[in-house]
C-alpha cells in the first residue's frame, strides 16, 4: 500500500480539512511614494533649516490634488514667501519687527512641515478619497467531502447491507372462471320406453303362438 494516502483505507471520513492561507499583502496605492522618498521629503525641512519647508506639502498637492492638500501647500508657500520678504526688510532696513516675523516664520517652516507631511501621507488618508473598489467574486471555502474507501465495510457496493426483502402483497384469490351451471334435468325418454314395451309384448305373443 505504499505511495497511497497515509493509511490503508484512504483519508479520514471527514475529508481533508481546509487550511486558509496567509492574508494577502496590502497592495500599493497608486500615486503614493515609496518609503525612501517619503523619508527624504519628511526630513527635507529639518535638514535645510526650513528653507525647503514648503516642499512636502507641494508634493502632496501635486500627487493627490485634493482641496486640503492644496490648502496646505498654499499656507506653507505663504510662510516661505513671508520669510523671504521679512529677511529682505530686516537686512536692508534693520527693522526689528520684520526680523522677529522672519524668525517665527523660519521656526514654523523648520519644524511644522515634517509632522504635517507624516500625518497627511498615511495610508488611511490616501484611501479616504479613492473610489470604493469593486467587490471581487468571492469563492466559498471548499467543503470537506466524505471519502469512502472500497475496502471500508460501509463503502457503497461492497459489504453494504442490502435493503430488506419485502414480499409482494398477497393478491386476492382468483374468482372461479365460471360457476358450475346446475345440471339440466333430462327429460324421460318416453318414446323409446314405449317402443321397447311394444317390442317385448310382440315377442311374448310370438312365443305363445309358437312362431319363430
Amino acid at each position: 500500500m505504499s505511495g497511497q494516502y497515509p493509511g490503508p483505507f484512504g483519508p479520514p471520513p471527514g475529508g481533508t480539512p481546509y487550511v486558509p492561507g496567509p492574508p494577502p499583502a496590502p497592495a500599493a496605492i497608486p500615486g503614493r511614494l515609496g518609503t525612501t522618498a517619503r523619508v527624504l521629503f519628511a526630513l527635507a525641512p529639518v535638514v535645510t533649516f526650513g528653507l525647503l519647508g514648503a516642499v512636502p506639502s507641494l508634493v502632496l498637492a501635486v500627487r493627490r490634488r485634493r482641496a486640503y492638500d492644496i490648502a496646505g501647500a498654499v499656507v506653507f508657500c505663504g510662510l516661505l514667501l513671508t520669510l523671504i520678504v521679512s529677511a529682505g526688510i530686516a537686512g536692508r532696513l534693520k527693522d526689528p519687527t520684520a526680523d522677529l516675523t522672519g524668525q517665527i516664520t523660519l521656526f514654523v517652516l523648520w519644524f511644522a512641515p515634517t509632522p504635517h507631511f507624516l500625518l497627511m501621507d498615511r495610508r488611511e488618508v490616501w484611501e479616504a478619497g479613492r473610489p470604493a473598489p469593486q467587490p471581487s467574486p468571492s469563492y466559498a471555502a471548499p467543503q470537506a467531502q466524505p471519502h469512502t474507501s472500497p475496502y471500508a465495510p460501509t463503502a457503497p457496493g461492497y459489504g453494504a447491507p442490502a435493503a430488506p426483502y419485502a414480499p409482494p402483497p398477497p393478491q386476492a384469490a382468483a374468482a372461479p372462471a365460471a360457476l358450475a351451471a346446475p345440471a339440466t334435468p333430462v327429460a324421460p325418454v318416453t318414446g323409446a320406453a314405449d317402443d321397447l314395451k311394444e317390442l317385448g309384448e310382440l315377442l311374448r305373443r310370438q312365443s305363445r303362438e309358437g312362431r319363430p
